[in-house]
C-alpha cells in the first residue's frame, strides 16, 4: 500500500512542480486579448503564419516605421 500512496504523493509533487514551471514562464510575457472581425481573422489565417506571430509581426513593423 505504501508503494502507491509514493506513487500519488510523487505525482502530486510533479504536478505542483509543472504548475510552477509554468507559472514562471509566463511571468515573461504579457498576455492581450484581441477581437477580429471574421472575415479579417480569415485573411490573415490564409497567410500561413499563426494569428499570434502575425500580430507581433505587424506591431513590430509599425513600430518600427514609426507609424503611429
Amino acid at each position: 500500500m505504501r508503494k502507491i500512496e509514493n506513487r500519488e504523493e510523487a505525482k502530486e509533487r510533479q504536478k505542483a512542480s509543472n504548475r510552477a514551471a509554468v507559472a514562471k514562464y509566463q511571468e515573461k510575457f504579457k498576455r492581450v486579448n484581441c477581437r477580429f472581425d471574421p472575415e479579417l481573422y480569415e485573411r490573415i489565417a490564409a497567410t500561413g503564419q499563426s494569428i499570434n506571430s502575425f500580430i507581433i509581426e505587424a506591431c513590430e513593423k509599425r513600430l518600427e516605421e514609426g507609424n503611429f
